[in-house]
């Protein structure tokens, strides 16, 4: 039963490329320069690879990726319509896991290290021959526009998409590390159950600093007021003073969402700057204005963060903590594109 199965799968595959072929047949492919670049690919915590013969590459400023290793390695299914340019990327059925699963056995890269740096002067343009089309792409029963200036290229009979349009099309949340050349993708299934794990990490946390609370309180004697009237069981003349916890956390989500978006700006401003030498002063320009924004936001939360810590009697060395992580992510963006 399973030998049958697996044969319907190939003949599916076989039938779906042999569509490709012929819609090839009466078009004419071009000659275009991409830069060829060794991507590492960390999906929701397991490093993979696509094959050799489908690398990554840049082509006018953005970093395409073959369509069915992306969508297999975040578990989505693929179907295409070769007579109407279609790509229809959705939660797979009981007859796609089977492939989904097979595929990404296959590309998971076992006993690998990662890198920790790539020297990005080594990339070199290559000329390649492809067909660009114009694709429709539906994910999840929704059509989503990919503009004009992203065409789907089919190179070999592989079609490469965009990996941010992709990537943001099924909902993905991506990172990208500068210095290896790291891309990392969560799942929306690997968000969900991770934002569940950390409220009920905080539910816990917020549960147990209530107890120790409530039997310090136990433990300490009441205050019998003097002749000043200065204090009195039960009196109502204390305030109750924040946790440091309490008093960072927030300020701790706003610099992760500003690291979220200044990761996003970057990665995107990077591949703008690799892909088109002649507009790179005019991508380093537009990058220092926005670390300048940043560097505004920023400093102003640590101000109110040192007010607040000062106003309930804490220490200032978190704000000292947190701007020296800053600036040292900002120093690695500024290198990057050469100051």
């Amino acid at each position: 039963m399973m030998k049958k199965f697996k044969m319907a799968l190939l003949a599916s595959a076989l039938f779906v490329s042999s569509l490709t072929t012929t819609a090839f047949g009466a078009q004419t492919p071009k000659n275009v320069d991409v830069y060829y670049v060794p991507l590492q690919f960390v999906f929701d915590g397991e490093q993979v690879a696509p094959p050799q013969d489908q690398q990554a590459f840049i082509y006018e400023g953005s970093t395409y990726v073959p369509l069915r290793f992306i969508s297999y390695s975040l578990n989505k299914a693929v179907q295409w319509e070769g007579d109407t340019y279609t790509v229809s990327v959705q939660d797979p059925k009981e007859k796609d896991k089977l492939e989904i699963a097979d595929h990404n056995l296959n590309t998971k890269v076992r006993g690998g290290k990662l890198r920790d740096e790539f020297n990005a002067s080594q990339l070199t343009s290559s000329n390649i021959e492809v067909y660009q089309e114009k694709v429709k792409y539906i994910f999840d029963g929704k059509e989503k526009e990919i503009g004009e200036d992203l065409p789907g290229l089919f190179v070999n009979n592989k079609l490469y998409v965009p990996l941010r349009f992709f990537s943001e099309s099924v909902g993905n949340k991506i990172e990208w590390n500068d210095k290896s050349y790291t891309i990392t993708a969560v799942s929306p299934a690997k968000l969900k159950a991770d934002k569940e794990a950390a409220e009920k990490a905080a539910a816990e946390k917020a549960a147990a600093e209530k107890k120790a609370a409530e039997e310090k309180k136990k433990d300490t004697p009441a205050t019998i007021g003097g002749a000043g009237g200065g204090g009195s069981v039960g009196g109502g003349g204390s305030s109750t003073t924040k946790s440091e916890t309490d008093i960072v956390n927030p300020y701790l989500d706003k610099i992760r969402g500003l690291e979220s978006e200044a990761n996003a700006y970057f990665t995107e401003a990077l591949i703008k700057f690799l892909g088109n030498p002649a507009q790179q002063d005019e991508i380093k320009a537009a990058a220092k204005t926005k670390l300048a924004e940043y560097d505004s936001r920023f400093y102003g939360w640590m101000d109110s963060l040192s007010q607040e810590l000062t106003a309930n009697n804490y220490q200032t060395a978190k704000v000292t903590e947190l701007s020296s992580k800053y600036e040292e992510k900002k120093e690695e963006q500024k290198k990057l594109l050469g100051r």
